[in-house]
C-alpha cells in the first residue's frame, strides 16, 4: 500500500528543474528498484529493501500528513475549494493508485472531524520521525502549502500550525522559515498551489526562506543556500523514511529555496 510509483513518477517530474516543479535529482536505478518493490507489495522483500523502521516511518507519515492536511483545511470552519484542489494536487503528484487515493482521501476526512485529536496524531509522527529533524520541517511546510492553498493563511489556520510547529519540537525562527519557503511557492503559484506566472516576493521572506538576516555578507548567504539544497535533496529525505511519492513535495521545497536564492542575487547583483 506505502511502497508508490517513484519510477513510473520519475518522467512527470523530471522535466520540472527549470519549470513549474524543481527537477528528478533520482537516478533510474532507484527508480526501478522502487517499482520492482512495489510490483511485490509491501511484504518481506520491501521491508528488507528500506528496512521494518524505515517502512513504519512512510507509513505513518503518509496517513499524519493527510490527517493534518484535513484538520488545517478544516481549522477555520469551512473546507474551501482551494483547499480540496490542494489535496487533489498532492495525490495526483504522488501517482498514487485508487487504493492509495481512497486511503489519502479517508485520511484527510478523519482530519477534519471535530473529533480529531491533532496531539494525539502528532505524538505518533514524532515517534515514527525520532532523530529526523528534517522530515518533521518538510511535515510542517507541506501543511503550510495546505494553509496557502486559498492565497493566505487564517488566524485560526495560524493557530494550528504554530501549535504544530511546537509540537514537533521546531522552533518559532524554524516556523518563521518554513512559512517564508511556502510563501515563496505560493506567490509563484498564484497562492493555490498551480503553477502560475512568477512574481517577486518581499525580499524579507527571500531572506527568511534561507535563514539569514538582510545584513549576511554573500559568502553567508551562499554558504546558506549550500547547506539548505544538501540538507534538502530529496534522495536523503527519502532514506531518511520520506514516502517516496512525496519526492515531488521534496523537489517543490528545494525549488522554493533555489528561487529565494534567486531573488537574493538578483537584489545584490551577486554573481
Amino acid at each position: 500500500m506505502y511502497v508508490f510509483l517513484l519510477g513510473k513518477a520519475a518522467g512527470f517530474i523530471f522535466g520540472f528543474m527549470f519549470g513549474n516543479l524543481p527537477g528528478a535529482f533520482l537516478g533510474v536505478l532507484l527508480g526501478h528498484m522502487v517499482d520492482r518493490s512495489m510490483s511485490r507489495g509491501l511484504g518481506g522483500s520491501w521491508q528488507t529493501y528500506s528496512g521494518a523502521e524505515t517502512a513504519n516511518r512512510r507509513r505513518v507519515f503518509f496517513a499524519s500528513t493527510f490527517r493534518v492536511m484535513g484538520h488545517i483545511a478544516k481549522a477555520d470552519g469551512r473546507v474551501t475549494e482551494e483547499e480540496i484542489q490542494a489535496a487533489r494536487q498532492v495525490m495526483q503528484g504522488m501517482r498514487l493508485n485508487p487504493a492509495q487515493i481512497r486511503e489519502a482521501i479517508d485520511c484527510f476526512n478523519e482530519g477534519k472531524e471535530p473529533d480529531f485529536d491533532l496531539d494525539e496524531e502528532l505524538m505518533r509522527m514524532n515517534e515514527a520521525c525520532r532523530g529526523q529533524p528534517l522530515l518533521r520541517q518538510f511535515f510542517l511546510q507541506t501543511q503550510f502549502f495546505m494553509a496557502f492553498a486559498h492565497g493566505g493563511v487564517t488566524g485560526e489556520e495560524r493557530a494550528a500550525l504554530d501549535r504544530i510547529g511546537q509540537a514537533l519540537g521546531l522552533s518559532q525562527w524554524q516556523i518563521s522559515q518554513l512559512e517564508a519557503q511556502a510563501r515563496m511557492r505560493a506567490g509563484f503559484a498564484g497562492g493555490n498551489g498551480r503553477a502560475g506566472p512568477a512574481r517577486q516576493q518581499p525580499i524579507g521572506d527571500a531572506y527568511r526562506a534561507l535563514g539569514v538576516s538582510s545584513s549576511a555578507s554573500d559568502q553567508e548567504v551562499k554558504t546558506a543556500y549550500r547547506r539548505l539544497m544538501k540538507e534538502n535533496h530529496p534522495d536523503k529525505l527519502v532514506a531518511r523514511g520520506l514516502p517516496e511519492a512525496m519526492m515531488e513535495r521534496a523537489r517543490e521545497r528545494t525549488r522554493e529555496v533555489n528561487r529565494a536564492y534567486e531573488q537574493i542575487k538578483e537584489q545584490r547583483g551577486m554573481r
